[in-house]
């Protein structure tokens, strides 16, 4: 799971890591007081939707590298509400379910199928370990400020389907922050918005420490 970061080199995880920083203290911010001054919403547009678009692009790639079944890929077509292509040979189903994703997200049009630069799959596959310790994080170390200290409740994503939804989420979520609204009691997507930043900034200063 590690290659993308490891040939990412220290440059990117040390970016990763101000990056993740800077934004869970613009959502601390927004949780104190429901706002956010000019500074804060610059960094969510220019720094943190970015990394989030990266993690996009990257899932593109990972796809594209055969990691999901052609049921997987369906699905995931049909979660967009895009219609299925035409039914071929397994290549070319392939081919076009994936060409279907990349519609879904805007990417699509003329595009070389070269691999995605290694700092976009170093953004996936940093949110995939997130995704998978976030569940275990000690309540020591959580630091969402409402409600029990603990994120064991907030699954990690079993299938490609489920983590396309989950970087979905992160980035309704903050457009949702950055034109200013406040959360409400018990927002759920909200909190595991800011649990993927609490975790992915502890993870990137090596100070993540998994119960159990």
């Amino acid at each position: 799971m590690l290659n993308g970061l490891e040939s990412s080199g220290f440059a990117d995880f040390d970016r990763f890591s101000a990056l993740f920083r800077r934004t869970r203290q613009v959502l601390d911010q927004h949780l104190a007081t429901g706002d956010l001054p000019d500074e804060a919403s610059d960094v969510l547009a220019t720094e943190t939707l970015p990394h989030v678009e990266d993690m996009e692009a990257g899932f593109r790639a990972w796809l594209r590298a055969g990691a999901a079944g052609l049921g997987e890929l369906r699905q995931l077509v049909i979660q967009g509400g895009l219609g299925l292509p035409p039914a071929h040979g397994v290549a070319e189903t392939r081919a076009a379910l994936v060409e279907a994703m990349q519609a879904r997200s805007g990417a699509g049009g003329d595009r070389s199928l070269a691999p995605a630069p290694g700092r976009r799959l170093a953004a996936l596959e940093h949110a995939r370990l997130v995704f998978a310790l976030l569940p275990g994080t000690p309540e020591t170390e959580v630091r969402y400020p409402q409600g029990r200290r603990s994120y064991a409740d907030i699954a990690a994503p079993r299938t490609p389907g489920e983590l396309a939804l989950r970087i979905e989420e992160l980035e309704r979520k903050l457009w949702w922050v950055a034109t200013g609204r406040a959360p409400g009691p018990g927002d759920a997507a909200y909190r595991r918005t800011y649990s993927f930043f609490d975790v992915a900034e502890r993870l990137t200063h090596g100070g993540f420490n998994h119960s159990g």
